[in-house]
């Protein structure tokens, strides 16, 4: 099996900033807004991605064991004077609890919702860097790194705001209706 390509590469990055025609105030800001935003929305991603699939994971595992465990606990097909019947149904009982435990934590924190929403800023906030790197789609018009910078600040700031503004209204209480 391959291994799951690397979707942000910090080094490589930080080479492409180190070789832009700009003065090292601007690269400092292009690594301490920019490239800090991706690393940060991307390791959010990660750990969502992680959180999310460890219990979707139990959910299923145990989802698959709950009817089996009931199953032998009925079969009764054991040696005279033995009966391991109750250690089914104690099994059936804790894998209930595991996947109920681990439905309800997906559901109250949402971990699929958070790493799609991660993954998805990380990458068009990437996305606003390498056409500033390559002077396309907002910066075409411009002769110059030095030229497009302020575009390129105002459009990261604005993406840095409204991600934000996504999340506070992501986790604020809802209102209650009365």
């Amino acid at each position: 099996m391959k291994p799951e390509p690397v979707l942000i590469d910090l080094k490589k990055l930080r080479d492409l900033i180190s070789k832009l025609d700009l003065d090292a105030k601007r690269k400092e800001y292009i690594d301490a807004r920019w490239l800090n935003y991706i690393e940060w929305w991307d390791s959010r991603a990660n750990r969502a991605k992680g959180r999310y699939y460890a219990l979707r994971t139990a959910v299923v595992i145990g989802g698959a064991f709950i009817p089996a465990l009931v199953g032998l606990r009925e079969l009764k097909v054991w040696p005279d004077g033995y009966d391991y019947s109750w250690l089914f149904a104690v099994a059936s009982i804790v894998a209930s609890l595991v996947v109920a435990i681990c439905a309800g934590l997906e559901s109250t924190f949402g971990f699929g919702d958070i790493w799609r929403e991660k993954r998805n800023a990380a990458e068009i906030i990437k996305s606003e860097g390498f056409c500033f790197i390559q002077l396309c789609g907002p910066y075409r018009e411009f002769k110059s790194h030095q030229d497009a910078f302020a575009l390129f600040s105002e459009n990261v700031e604005q993406l840095i705001r409204s991600e934000i503004k996504e999340y506070v209204l992501a986790v604020s209480p809802k209102p209650t209706s009365r």
